[in-house]
């Protein structure tokens, strides 16, 4: 089976057309408003894509009230959230029908106490300014360990690009893999080149 591939923080109706021509099995949007990556719902919720693709709202911390918004309105297949604590749960039967992913560091994971059950994670690397788009790689180690010790499917992010993401899945063995600088050309722009070569890397690792 191959990697399950996801771009991160599409900024334009035309940037999502061409990305989802290249058929990557999830986009990304952010709903942080401090993000310099943020979409509305709203306006997110104009732009259409395949049913094969998974639509994925990114969030921080949120409450179930922005999350039924941003969900309505952005058509979400997806709910990712960042900086949630142990204790943070949702309303499964009000949000039926949707994923809801854990994003968090593999640090962060290791320690997690959660009994919430979130359908996956996504191992990132850590910025206390921001979340996503760092540029930055997590840690591959403790990723690979948490990957062989943990029963639910794994997508690795942070700091990845066509050039490492090979090495990055020959070492860690996720299910899926995440990128959203790594394919940019400007921020909030993307590069096609790139996004071409990083889904074709990938699903051939």
């Amino acid at each position: 089976m191959s990697t399950f591939v996801k771009i991160c923080g599409i900024c334009s109706g035309d940037d999502l057309e061409q990305v989802s021509a290249l058929k990557p099995d999830a986009v990304g949007f952010i709903q942080w408003p401090e993000s310099k990556r943020y979409v509305p719902p709203e306006e997110v919720g104009q732009w259409e894509t395949p049913e094969d693709i998974k639509r994925v709202g990114v969030f921080v911390c949120p409450g179930e009230a922005e999350l039924a918004h941003a969900a309505q309105h952005g058509r979400f297949d997806v709910i990712q959230v960042h900086k949630v604590h142990d204790s943070w749960s949702l309303d499964r039967e009000f949000f039926k029908g949707l994923e809801v992913w854990r994003a968090t560091t593999p640090a962060e994971l290791y320690h997690s106490e959660s009994s919430f059950e979130f359908d996956r994670i996504l191992l990132d690397s850590y910025d206390e300014k921001t979340v996503g788009g760092t540029g930055k790689t997590c840690d591959w180690s403790m990723a690979r360990t948490l990957v062989r010790a943990i029963e639910k499917s794994i997508l690795l992010a942070g700091g990845l690009t066509a050039e490492n993401v090979a090495e990055a899945i020959a070492q860690v063995k996720p299910w899926g893999v995440d990128v959203s600088s790594g394919v940019e050309k400007e921020l909030r722009v993307k590069d096609m080149d790139k996004v071409k070569a990083f889904i074709e890397t990938a699903r051939s690792a």
